[in-house]
């Protein structure tokens, strides 16, 4: 089994950076892994993939070097994920301390949950040369189990989330927060999220906080500091942002006269939320 290198790192006190990915593109998760990306993020939460693109994704980030993370609600679906070589889940909308401790028992063996256990699978080596009670307790030991908390009735028990052990790592999504909480102004929202981040963080759990934009960068640094570990972005932004931005730098090198455009790029902004999702 390999190593979670994210996971590890995050163990270590340190940062990760990662894609979340929004399209079928194995060639787009090798690119990520060439450039030194720590992790991808599968999203079927939001995104139409099939089961035999998931997996095939998750074996291309795993060959590749990248830690292979699905993010999508728990429930069976995910289980065949877990079993061809996902070393992340991401699980949206965690509600409460119950909802956590669901999350946990489908997602672990035992003695922390109730995993089905399965060693015909890629995760296991296909059976071969399997140590089956040393091949749980790796499996558990590398896993690394993401709660989103994206609506306000979590963050009011949070406290309860938070004691349910097998969780290792929260992500806020403050889009979402906001939306629970009526579209507050954004000094209070900012003033929940500090809260939760703190929450977090004093329970020993990494805390990834929305998706970083690319024109949001400048705010990186200060989230760091709160004690935000896990920085990632989307991948339409990203290459929305990437093209435009190459576009711009070409068209400012030729000379007015020769010019067809009359506007540059227009990049959409979310003026309430900035670089937040």
């Amino acid at each position: 089994m390999r190593i979670n290198a994210t996971k590890a790192k995050l163990r270590d006190g340190k940062a990760v950076i990662g894609v979340l990915l929004g399209y079928n593109a194995p060639w787009l998760v090798e690119m990520m892994a060439a450039v030194g990306f720590d992790f991808v993020v599968i999203d079927v939460e939001h995104e139409p993939f099939n089961d035999e693109s998931v997996a095939d994704l998750i074996r291309i980030a795993d060959g590749a070097g990248l830690t292979p993370i699905v993010r999508m609600p728990c429930n069976e679906r995910l289980v065949p994920f877990l079993d061809v070589g996902a070393q992340g889940v991401q699980v949206p909308q965690i509600e409460g301390p119950e909802h956590a401790r669901r999350v946990v028992e489908m997602t672990r063996f035992y003695p922390l949950g109730r995993r089905t256990y399965y060693t015909q699978g890629r995760a296991a080596r296909y059976g071969v040369g399997v140590d089956e009670s040393e091949w749980t307790r790796r499996a558990n030991e590398e896993l690394l189990v993401i709660g989103m908390i994206e609506d306000l009735g979590a963050v009011e028990h949070l406290d309860k989330i938070l004691s349910v052990q097998g969780i290792d790592a929260f992500h806020i999504g403050p889009l979402d927060l906001a939306q629970s909480m009526g579209y507050p102004p954004r000094e209070e929202l900012d003033r929940t999220i500090d809260e939760v981040v703190r929450q977090c963080r004093a329970a020993g759990k990494a805390v990834a906080l929305g998706a970083v934009a690319p024109w949001g960068l400048r705010n990186v640094g200060a989230y760091a500091q709160k004690g935000v570990q896990i920085f990632n972005v989307a991948s339409g932004w990203l290459l929305a942002h990437t093209l435009s931005q190459f576009l711009e730098e070409v068209r400012r090198q030729v000379p007015e006269e020769k010019r067809s455009w009359v506007t540059g790029p227009r990049m959409a902004h979310n003026p309430y939320m900035a670089n937040r999702q």
